[in-house]
């Protein structure tokens, strides 16, 4: 009998365990994000969502925070600035970006590419003005390792008579856990002229946005990492030189919640 109840209890902490292993392993999906705490009222609000279908994005919302009462402590609420939506083709792939047009008739819109491997291989990104019909394009190729990992990007701008007025490379360095580490631009038009952009001091846990299916403009070098970074650098060099402007942050660290994701955001999981 003695025997049987050691069995017994030998299954229900295995049963535990792989319950345990199968919840660390959830993936999530971020939903709320760019959290902003009200210094007056405490309130925390977030001014960026993503909508989805599914597990793909095809929506992502701005918000801007107003004022909700005129008498006594102010209280916030968001309200809706912009729309960007996301398209895509017959097998699932984001391949057009669209955002808003602004007051000045202006209008950026994504258009990617893949290669067969179903890798981004180009993006291009168009600015639009409807006043003049003026437009201008940035485009971007990427290369990667034998691990999938991008590891340079070729950048050329041109206007509307195909003009080029910019180009720049940027090389793409990661450590041995898969975190991006150093981006190093180089202006081809500019002779001495670098921009170095380093990230740092990871931790171990999940990065929300490495989940993230659409290659937003505002987080896409955030998507290459599997961890999250807390130090952050932004570098001009002239022949060499450090010259302004500098950028820096670093965070102490994070909470996190009980998937490993940090709680800067809210999420959906499956």
């Amino acid at each position: 009998m003695k025997k049987l109840f050691a069995i017994f209890s030998i299954l229900f902490l295995l049963s535990c365990n792989n319950d345990d292993d199968s919840a660390q392993e959830q993936k999530c999906y971020i939903t709320k994000f760019n959290k902003v705490t009200i210094s007056v009222t405490g309130q925390q609000l977030y001014t960026s969502e993503y909508v989805y279908d599914g597990n793909k994005i095809i929506k992502k919302l701005d918000y801007s925070l107003i004022q909700n009462n005129t008498s006594g402590p102010p209280t916030y609420e968001p309200q809706l600035k912009s729309t960007i939506n996301v398209e895509y083709n017959s097998i699932g792939q984001p391949i057009k970006i669209i955002e808003p047009i602004d007051s000045s008739n202006n209008q950026y819109i994504e258009y990617l590419s893949y290669d067969n491997q179903g890798k981004l291989s180009e993006k291009n990104r168009v600015l639009s003005n409807y006043n003049d019909g003026s437009s201008y394009t940035k485009n971007f190729k990427y290369s990667y390792d034998s691990n999938n990992k991008i590891i340079f990007i070729s950048e050329k701008s041109t206007n509307s008579w195909g003009d080029i007025y910019d180009e720049n490379t940027k090389t793409l360095t990661y450590d041995a856990d898969g975190n991006l580490r150093v981006i190093e631009q180089i202006n081809t038009n500019t002779s001495g002229y670098k921009i170095v952009t380093k990230y740092d001091n990871y931790d171990t846990y999940k990065n929300p946005y490495a989940n993230v299916n659409v290659p937003f403009e505002d987080i896409f070098f955030l998507r290459l990492s599997k961890n999250n970074y807390r130090k952050y650098s932004k570098t001009t060099y002239i022949n060499g030189n450090p010259t302004s402007p500098y950028e820096s942050s670093e965070i102490s660290g994070y909470e996190y919640n009980e998937n490993g994701y940090p709680r800067f955001a809210e999420y959906k999981c499956n």
